[in-house]
């Protein structure tokens, strides 16, 4: 029977348990009295609620006094850990698997670096299946797997996690998704590295509290996720945020995506190692050492930070007037130049005199490179926080 709303009681229970499950799951053990006073709910409904969890075996329930005091107890409520996804981070570079209970807390994690021409799918898909494999098989028949959600460089389908274009992994229209899916024998969603880890950072980063959100990470290329209202920006396909390919100079050099002057080819991890006379391909260590070097005086190195720096605040300014974000959380390489050259960065970004970005927080991603990885785990929990009365059965 429809609610005078127009929404079901079935529509209204499913609401109230996926608010309740993502409370708990966001934020940690919380008890039932705060519960009531978020969501608007009298004690019994909350009560009733949280037993349904209970049954499905989502949550558990935990009694003590109130601060250690006499009088009513307080029920504690508290994501159980034994309900665990599979987050995958496909880099350009390696491959991070982690085990995540629900509540957030990696509970396991192993890393393996790509050889040279291992990107081909075929290799991808099987390094991390196995991989997946290994983790699952350390957990025992205690646990339940809810989902695998991945992370990759590069423009994802929304329909079915087709991966349209990744260029710094060589893949173009490649089936990815389904061709995991089909080797763990287990569904498998993927996304967008930047999207999920503009999610990561907003659920449990340096953009919790923000509803208009720029996430930008650097490594070879550049990623770009946002919010907008506190909601995703997918685009029409789930291609939008592709800002390392905004063009920045149009007398710069050609991009491997074939433009001129992106914006990558001016920031990029590779762009920063290349001017300060080191050879490409170092990684997070390599950038550091260059940044160590220029404030140690080395002045090849110092030149490079600037340049790159520079460049970076430029792109930023851009960024700032087209979305105009509440907060910009960068990542990779994004953040080491931030961190080392705050102030000319902040001088490109205020170099309008109409429209200064003065007003924009900026900060470096609090999971740091884990960021895209969060977000996998948290893209495979959402199915089951979306609907946990379909939350699959163990195994």
């Amino acid at each position: 029977m429809p609610t005078p709303t127009g929404v079901s009681t079935d529509e209204l229970r499913r609401a109230n348990l996926r608010a309740i499950l993502q409370t708990v799951h966001t934020r940690g053990p919380t008890t039932r009295a705060v519960l009531t006073r978020q969501l608007g709910l009298n004690r019994s409904t909350i009560g009733a609620l949280t037993g349904e969890l209970q049954s499905l075996g989502l949550v558990s329930e935990e009694t003590s006094a109130v601060g250690g005091r006499s009088g009513r107890p307080s029920h504690l409520v508290v994501p159980r850990e034994d309900n665990v996804v599979v987050a995958v981070d496909v880099g350009v570079d390696r491959i991070a698997v982690a085990l995540v209970g629900l509540g957030g807390e990696m509970l396991d994690r192993r890393d393996r670096g790509h050889q040279r021409g291992e990107h081909d799918v075929s290799h991808v898909v099987e390094a991390v299946a196995q991989m997946v494999e290994e983790t699952l098989a350390v957990t025992g028949q205690q646990t339940r797997c809810l989902g695998v959600g991945v992370a990759v460089p590069g423009a994802v389908r929304a329909v079915d996690g087709l991966v349209r274009f990744a260029p710094n992994l060589g893949w173009v229209e490649v089936p990815f998704t389904d061709l995991l899916a089909e080797r763990l024998d287990r569904p498998v969603a993927t996304g967008n590295d930047a999207d999920l880890g503009v999610l990561a950072e907003h659920v449990r980063g340096a953009a919790v509290g923000f509803a208009e959100v720029a996430y930008l990470s650097a490594s070879v290329g550049i990623g770009g996720g946002f919010l907008v209202g506190g909601r995703p920006l997918r685009g029409a396909r789930g291609y939008a945020g592709e800002v390392g390919h905004m063009q920045v100079d149009t007398e710069g050099p050609v991009c491997r995506c074939g433009a001129v002057g992106c914006w990558e080819t001016k920031v990029g991890e590779n762009v920063l190692l290349r001017h300060a006379g080191r050879l490409p391909g170092g990684g997070p260590h390599a950038v550091a050492e260059v940044i160590d070097a220029a404030r140690n005086g080395e002045a090849r190195a110092a030149e490079a930070v600037a340049e790159v720096a520079d460049w970076c605040g430029v792109g930023l300014r851009a960024i700032a007037n087209l979305f105009d974000p509440e907060v910009v959380v960068l990542g990779g390489s994004l953040a080491q130049v931030w961190r080392a050259a705050e102030d000319k960065v902040r001088e490109a970004m205020s170099r309008s005199t109409m429209m200064p970005r003065d007003d924009v927080v900026v900060r470096a991603a609090q999971l740091g490179g884990d960021s895209p990885l969060v977000g996998a785990a948290e893209l495979a929990f959402a199915p089951v926080i979306d609907h946990p009365q379909a939350v699959p059965k163990a195994g």
